[in-house]
This record gives C-alpha cells, structure tokens and sequence, in this order.
C-alpha cells in the first residue's frame, strides 16, 4: 500500500471514531465548529511564537569533560576537582561571562579561560520558531554553552585549551566501527560500457594501533551495500535497474594533524554490477537480457576523517583500483568514493 493511501486512511478512521463519539447538533454545530478552529489557530500561533528552545531545553549548568594528560588538579571556583585516569567533569553555570579554570600539577599551574558561546537549542530556533524564539532568550543566561570537553597538555606553560587530544597515543588500539552511507561507484564490468551509479548503507569493521603518537596503521574490512534508499523503507522496483556494490580489504598508514586524520595505503576487494529487470506494475519492455558481473581488483586507499567528538568523525574514503586479475582487460581505473561515519573506540592503552 502507498504511503499516501496509508496516511489517507488513517486520517480517514480517526475522523470517524471522533464522529462517532460525539452527536451533531445542526443549530449550534457550525458556530461551535468555527470557534474551535479559531482557538485551535491562537493556540498554535501562540505556541509557536512564545517558545524558545534554550529556555526550555537548557539546563542552568553545563558539563564540561576536562582532559588532561597528567595526573591533575582543577580548580573552578571554589571547588578542587582531581582528576580520574587524566579527566575530570566539572559544571559550569551558562553565562555570557568567560569561564576560568586553573589547571594544576606538581610542577605546573596554569589559567585557562573559556569564552562562552551561543548553545545548540538557540540556533535551533531558527528552524523551529523562524528566530521568534531567539528575541525570547536574547537575554536569558541558558542561551549560552561551553565546549562538552577541552583538552589540556599538563606538560607545557602554554595556557591554552584545545578540541583535540593531547595525549601520546603510541602503542594504543582503537577499534573502528563506521558506516560508509554514502557510496559513488565508476565501474568498468567486463564487456560493458562504463558505468557510474550510487549508492546507500554500508558497514566498516576495522582496528587502529598508534606505532607513534600522531601516526596509526588501519586495517579494516568494507562492504558497500547496493541499496536505493538511504533510509530503510519498502519500495516498489519497477522497470530496468542497475545496482552496484563492493567489498574491499585496505591496509593504510594515517596521519593526525589535530583533528583531521590523513592516510594512504593498498586494497583488495571485489565489484559488483547487476542489471536487473522487475515486472511489477506492468513497466516498459526491458531493453535487454539481465546480467550480473563481478571482478576482483587491487589498488589503492586514501582514508581521510575529521573528528567531531571524543569518539565520532565524519570522512571521505577515496578508493581507486587499476587491476584486475581475473578479467582479459586487466588494467582499468575504477572507483569507490564514500561518505562515512565512523567511531573510533580505544580498547587498549
């Protein structure tokens, strides 16, 4: 069933269990029904131009993680944090004031100050109250956010706060979860013209070990999947399609620069195309006999990520392949380009 007639219907049976539970009385119904409509439109109205995200949404303080990369005491206000495992959390009240801390160790104190900003929820109602809601909390204290954490390096005099980590993670292993969603395929089957094509989903499973403190060695299993939609949703195929999916081990060295992560390395995988024909809801005649193909290739991988939190990035992975072993033409360039969203995980220090 179509989601429209779904919708349709559903409207259809609330409106006549409503029906059903009240009587109609034909002298005072059609003023009745008028003064319910224009109630129900100042409520919304009101609804929508008195509410501000910050001042509902907003707590009067704000959890900033702090990380250090000694063992450390901070201070903030009258209160004397020690840190756990190099990290200590601490609330700050949202204000348009800067918040100061004072790092210290058994050789070093340093002040760090944080400028507040603007939080998530007062943008927010840029979208939600088309900036009504900003006028609302213009001068409301909860408008105002410090960064969910900040990272400290004990071991300079540098009173500096940063985004990314600090720490030396020689000899740490991440493991590496992600999902590469967004995938753009150039594939040269054999005895085809070349193709181009999209797709959706995927799944990344991989580990990361540091051999020093801003350089890793990635080794990672992908599979790109060949769905349609880029969400799960049930559909009708009707006609000609072509669908394209791969699998591909890479083995890469990366670089750390703050919080982009560079790498280069090699992979091996297999491609996918298939040609396909459905039936359904009496399409055009096809054009040609369906087909599946499939190839193994070799080539190159370049991983490239921008951390967003702790543990979240965003990246692009750019993978193109030039052999291909079992194929009379075994030299072709091919291509996997995919949008992925990554976690990295530590699981050893």
């Amino acid at each position: 069933m179509h989601l429209h007639k779904f919708i349709r219907n559903c409207t259809y049976n609330i409106q006549l269990a409503a029906m059903r539970g009240r009587q109609f009385n034909p002298k005072i119904g059609h003023k009745f029904e008028t003064n319910k409509m224009r109630q129900t439109f100042y409520i919304l109205i009101v609804s929508l131009f008195m509410t501000s995200c910050a001042t509902i949404l907003n707590q009067p303080y704000k959890k900033v993680k702090v990380n250090t990369t000694e063992s450390s005491r901070i201070i903030h206000r009258y209160d004397t944090i020690k840190t756990v495992n190099n990290t200590a959390n601490l609330w700050a009240e949202r204000k348009n004031e800067t918040l100061s801390i004072v790092a210290m160790t058994d050789r070093i104190t340093k002040t760090i100050e944080i400028k507040p900003r603007n939080s998530f929820w007062w943008w927010f109602n840029i979208p939600y109250t088309y900036g009504i809601g900003m006028l609302v909390d213009m001068n409301n204290p909860k408008r105002y956010s410090y960064p969910n954490r900040i990272y400290i390096n004990s071991a300079d005099t540098i009173s500096k706060y940063y985004h990314y980590s600090q720490s030396d993670n020689k000899g740490e292993l991440h493991l590496h979860l992600s999902l590469p969603h967004f995938n753009f395929f150039n594939l040269s089957p054999e005895g085809e013209k070349n193709r181009t094509g999209a797709s959706f989903w995927g799944l990344t499973i991989g580990l990361d070990y540091y051999h020093s403190k801003n350089q890793f060695v990635n080794l990672d299993a992908t599979y790109a999947f060949g769905l349609v939609f880029p969400i799960p949703a049930a559909i009708d195929l009707s006609g000609e399609h072509e669908l394209m999916s791969s699998w591909y081990i890479g083995l890469s060295n990366n670089h750390k620069l703050g919080r982009f992560t560079l790498g280069y390395g090699l992979s091996f995988g297999r491609n996918y195309w298939d040609f396909r024909y459905y039936d359904w809801g009496n399409p055009l005649p096809p054009t040609r006999e369906p087909a599946s193909k499939s190839h193994y290739v070799f080539g190159l991988v370049f991983p490239n990520y921008f951390q967003l939190g702790e543990r979240f990035n965003i990246g692009v992975i750019y993978r193109p392949t030039f052999y291909r072993p079992t194929l009379t033409d075994k030299f072709a360039y091919e291509h996997l380009i995919s949008i992925d969203f990554a976690w990295k995980i530590r699981i050893k220090k």
